[in-house]
């Protein structure tokens, strides 16, 4: 695990030199200023800034869901309810989780945990550029090479994600896969680029595709003639499932390369799910978790429930005290606030809650 932060105090940058800036570090990556322009236009010239306290009692949350979810009885639990295409489990670990926090007067709150969290790249990038056009940044990070050694973090995260699948301490990393449905047509296609870049300057051929660009041969995976022996996943299809995941599918089950993040990543951490374990004291007790890590999921988890047809009166009458989210949704798709939401959604979701069940 690592975390990456700036603790200042200043709450906006000059957007004119942060953009000379961005356009700068781009064309160190040797791409083309147009690219710089697009993701010049996602950076605010306003920041947000947590104080150290905050970010202790995130970095001590984020210690103690992994000790749970590295549990051995967590993982057979979660496990049992999950497709079954996430029992299978590589050796790699997955990249770039993101922790879901809002700040509040109990401070820090967890409400989702992604397994493939975009934005890593776009946010070194905006350090980097920072340090040279926001006087407390500049003081903060001193004389260290920004963004250059969080690249380096980065790149170490993939090479030691094909060292663990491989069980090869000293396997080279050849080529890489960044997977999604219609690449270029996300809203982060930009990063991918900016992951493209990096990777080809350390000698790693990288290509950007969908699903469906990919084949496989001799239980080898391929695009057009180049062997991948990493695939990136950005996908949302978190377990596969779609038909025009079938090489996805099969090199995942097959181990016929490297997949990260991967289904059974987010089963044991992303499925919104787990966190009714998470935040529930007797689920805690009855898995043999610490208690003093038990304190700390109960400090920073907000009580997590499943809504049945035994609870959904209860949950209607205090509605106001909940955020309504689907349990297979991502993002903020279909999230209600429940003092905004109405009988006649209300009965809509129940009634396809129940069906589905």
């Amino acid at each position: 695990m690592r975390f990456i932060a700036l603790l200042v105090n200043c709450i906006s940058v000059d957007k004119q030199k942060l953009d000379i800036e961005v356009h700068r570090l781009i064309s160190d990556l040797e791409l083309a200023d147009s690219t710089a322009t697009t993701i010049g236009s996602m950076l605010s010239s306003s920041g947000v800034f947590i104080d150290k306290a905050a970010l202790d009692q995130m970095k001590a949350l984020v210690k103690a869901v992994y000790k749970v979810c590295e549990m051995p009885l967590f993982q057979k639990l979660v496990l049992e309810q999950a497709p079954l295409i996430a029992k299978h489990q590589q050796s790699t670990s997955g990249v770039f989780y993101g922790f879901d926090f809002h700040l509040g007067v109990n401070g820090p709150q967890l409400i989702e945990i992604n397994t493939n969290a975009g934005g890593a790249m776009i946010s070194a990038l905006e350090i980097g550029a920072s340090k040279n056009c926001c006087e407390p940044v500049e003081r903060r990070l001193g004389v260290r090479n920004m963004p250059n050694e969080i690249y380096e973090t980065f790149l170490d995260m993939f090479t030691q994600e094909w060292r663990s699948f491989n069980k090869d301490p000293s396997a080279q990393l050849k080529t890489i896969a960044i997977v999604d449905e219609n690449p270029t047509e996300q809203f982060l296609y930009p990063e991918f680029q900016l992951f493209q870049a990096l990777f080809q300057k350390h000698g790693i051929t990288t290509i950007i595709t969908s699903p469906d660009g990919l084949t496989i041969k001799d239980k080898k995976v391929y695009f057009g003639k180049i062997q991948i022996d990493l695939i990136y996943n950005r996908t949302t299809d978190f377990y596969f499932q779609d038909s025009s995941y079938e090489v996805l599918r099969d090199a995942y089950l097959q181990d016929y390369a490297a997949i990260t993040p991967n289904p059974f990543n987010h089963a044991v951490f992303a499925n919104k799910d787990n966190l009714c374990i998470l935040s529930n004291r007797e689920h805690l007790d009855s898995l043999g978790v610490d208690l003093s890590i038990q304190e700390i999921l109960l400090s920073h988890i907000p009580e997590t429930v499943k809504v049945s047809s035994k609870n959904e009166e209860s949950l209607w009458t205090n509605r106001k005290e909940y955020f309504f989210k689907p349990s297979q949704g991502y993002g903020s798709r279909a999230v209600y606030r429940g003092d905004k939401l109405t009988k006649g959604v209300w009965k809509l979701r129940i009634k396809a809650i129940l069906h589905k069940k």
